[in-house]
This record gives structure tokens, C-alpha cells and sequence, in this order.
């Protein structure tokens, strides 16, 4: 006897930025929808549209890909008839795809600023808002949150965002992509990268996509060999960057691939910019980090590093790199003390629980609230557990 199961379909729209956390916060969220679905006895039919210029790091959904803004402009096409025909062409996707849910991050707008246009063509409509510049959260900005039927924070209470404009909002607490059920253990990491009796340290300027990137990560490389002769660099390229990549160094790793992440609990430490994905992975992992902000139109990376560096959860580098990297090695041992103290965000496990209860809550499965938050609990404690268990190798 084969027994059907019920199809929750849940359009994710990922717009296009100068990092990939909008791609990568939906994908995260999405994976966890799809653990809590199969326990629910659902099955997940979700789906992918964005305009970003990495498509690739979505790999578990069917993803479709349109033009980005960057890509109009690099290609000197017409603006305002190009976007005229990708803004008809994402109405036209959303429209088929008759969706239970339609779930966008970052910019309420979308990448045209289509979603009034796409509200109706979806069961129901997420937003999830993230902590931004509060210049950004202007009256436009909250007419279009309002339009949606729940909001999900990927922050801790007390952030800026739409508490204050929208009924139906929760925060989940901060959403990333580090799992400890795929993250490899110190030994294994050193081992990959040919690091047993060597330090290891990780290097990225994140998602890759700022123009600075490529100056800053070549200082960073010239810095820490000068400081540390026989360490091994991996250096992580983003998916978005578009400088040249560091082949000619013996001690420097290039990495341009996904994934990165499994890799953070092996690394002695990092030193990266301080974009919202790559800085809640490494503190998930606990590796010690320093980071460096770069200006983003709307994201405060400094007053994100400098909330976490006031609790010694991090180090704020300055101009002078060489004065604080080593600065930062004198503070490392009391980062790593707090780091394993602090307590593991599972933003992304109850960011997928809310979601699954909008997304549900115009269809007639009768699933409840309190079974979709059993499930999340239990996923939760699973992944707490094996998080444990991986911090054991980093009490020394």
C-alpha cells in the first residue's frame, strides 16, 4: 500500500546583495523546514527564485535563477527595460508556482520592488527581517513589511526591526549555516589541510562581493605570514569575489567552493569581515575571531563586531593590522573561554518552525502549533547535544 503524503510548497525569493546573506539565511531556514517537514509526515516542496550571482550555494532545492541588478549594469543593458522584463518574469515564476508560502529576507520591496505585485499570488507571505541600519527602516520600508502575514527576526529580542510596525512577528535568535551534525573535528580539519603540527588559520573577506575585498584580504595574507612563518592560510573566496585569487604562496590555501563552515571548529582562528553569515558560523563553531567591518549599504558590520567585542566574544581589528594581530593572540585564550560558554544560536531551527506555521495555517493538514514546536524542541536538543560534544576537543 503506498501512502501519499502531503506537499507543503514554500516559495524562498532571494534578491541579489554585495554578500550572500539573503541566499544563504533562506537556505539555512529552508533546510531545517524540510528536517521538520519529513517528521511531520509532509512532504517539502521547496523552491528557490533569486537574483543573486551565486546560485550554486543553494544545492538541496530546485533554484531559479534571473539577472541581478550587477549584472545589468556590468552588462550596460537598458535599465529601465531590463528590469521591466525581469520584474515581469519574477511575477510570472511566483504566479506558477502556486505556493502555500512566499518567504523573502532583508528588503521587503524584493529586488524591484515587485512584492506588492507578488503578495497575492502566494497562500501566505514571511518576512524575514534582520537587524539593519536604522536609516533603512524608513515609512516606505514599513508600509511594505506590514503587507506580510508574519515577520521572523533572526535576531535576539531588543534588535532593530519590525517589533514596532507588525502584529504577527517573533524573534528566533540568530540563523546560520554551522551544523554540528556535518562540522569535522580538529584533528580532521588539520589533517585535511595539512596542518597537523602547525597552526591553521582562516581568512575571508566573506560572501566576496565588496570591491574592497581583494586589497584587504592581500594586507591580511602579507600580515599573518610575516607574523607566523610555517602556519598555513586558508583563504576563503567568496562566491561573489572577482579579484585575484593567491595561487603563488606556499603557505596559503585558497578555498573557492561552498561549505566552509564544516571546517570553523578545526581553525586556531579567523580573521574575517564581519558580514552576518561567516560571523554567527564561527562564533557557532567557537572558533576565536577578529574581525574587520566593510561598509555595506544595509548592513552596520562595526556595530556588530563591536557588540560582541564589548563580551569578549571577539576581536575588533584596527587599521594598524600588524598591532592587532597581536593584540588579538593576547586576548585569544579569554575569547575561546567565552566563546564555549556561550550558548549555541539555533536561530535557524525556529525560524523554520514559525514558518511552517504560516505556511500551514491556510491549508487544511491539520497540523498544530504545539506539534510543529515538539519537533522543533527535538531538533534543537539533537543539535545542542552534538554541539557539546564537538566543543570537548576545544577545552585545552
Amino acid at each position: 500500500m503506498v501512502i501519499y503524503m502531503q506537499q507543503l510548497k514554500i516559495l524562498f525569493y532571494a534578491i541579489n546583495g554585495t554578500g550572500l546573506g539573503h541566499l544563504s539565511r533562506l537556505n539555512n531556514i529552508a533546510e531545517d523546514a524540510a528536517l521538520l517537514c519529513e517528521k511531520l509526515g509532509i512532504t517539502p516542496k521547496f523552491e528557490f527564485l533569486t537574483t543573486s550571482d551565486a546560485p550554486a550555494l543553494v544545492n538541496k532545492f530546485l533554484t531559479t535563477k534571473l539577472p541581478s541588478k550587477t549584472t545589468v549594469r556590468e552588462l550596460n543593458l537598458p535599465i529601465r527595460s531590463a528590469t521591466g522584463l525581469i520584474k515581469a518574469q519574477i511575477i510570472s515564476l511566483v504566479s506558477s508556482s502556486n505556493a502555500d508560502c512566499l518567504v523573502l529576507d532583508t528588503n521587503p520591496k524584493g529586488s524591484y520592488g515587485e512584492f506588492p505585485f507578488l503578495r497575492d499570488l502566494a497562500k501566505t507571505s514571511v518576512f524575514i527581517d534582520r537587524e539593519k541600519k536604522t536609516e533603512v527602516v524608513d515609512k516606505s520600508f514599513k508600509n511594505y513589511v506590514k503587507l506580510f502575514d508574519s515577520v521572523i527576526v533572526p535576531e535576539r529580542q531588543g534588535a532593530m526591526t519590525s517589533d514596532c510596525f507588525h502584529p504577527n512577528m517573533c524573534f528566533s535568535g540568530k540563523v546560520h549555516g554551522f551544523k554540528p551534525e556535518t562540522a569535522l573535528d580538529r584533528s580532521s580539519v588539520k589533517s585535511i589541510f595539512g596542518a597537523t603540527n602547525k597552526k591553521l588559520i582562516y581568512l575571508t573577506s566573506g560572501g566576496g562581493g565588496d570591491p574592497l575585498s581583494e586589497k584587504k584580504l592581500n594586507e591580511w595574507i602579507n600580515v599573518i605570514s610575516a607574523r607566523f612563518k610555517d602556519a598555513r592560510i586558508v583563504v576563503g573566496y567568496g562566491a561573489l569575489y572577482k579579484g585575484n585569487i593567491c595561487y603563488s604562496l606556499p603557505n596559503v590555501i585558497p578555498y573557492t567552493g561552498f561549505g566552509i563552515n564544516k571546517f570553523f571548529a578545526g581553525f586556531d582562528f579567523a580573521i574575517s569581515a564581519a558580514g552576518y553569515n561567516t560571523f554567527e558560523e564561527l562564533k557557532a563553531a567557537k572558533c576565536p575571531s577578529m574581525f574587520y567591518s566593510l561598509e555595506k549599504g544595509m548592513d552596520d558590520q562595526l556595530a556588530r563586531i563591536e557588540q560582541s567585542a564589548n563580551k569578549q566574544l571577539c576581536y575588533l581589528a584596527s587599521d594598524n593590522l600588524a598591532k592587532s594581530l597581536v593584540e588579538f593572540q593576547l586576548n585569544i585564550p579569554k575569547i575561546k573561554s567565552n566563546l564555549l560558554e556561550d550558548d549555541l544560536e539555533v536561530g535557524s531551527v525556529i525560524a523554520a518552525g514559525k514558518l511552517l506555521e504560516t505556511a500551514l495555517s491556510k491549508r487544511s493538514i491539520k497540523i498544530g502549533a504545539e506539534e510543529i514546536q515538539k519537533e522543533v524542541s527535538v531538533l534543537i536538543s539533537q543539535r545542542k547535544e552534538l554541539a557539546t560534544k564537538l566543543q570537548t576537543q576545544l577545552i585545552a
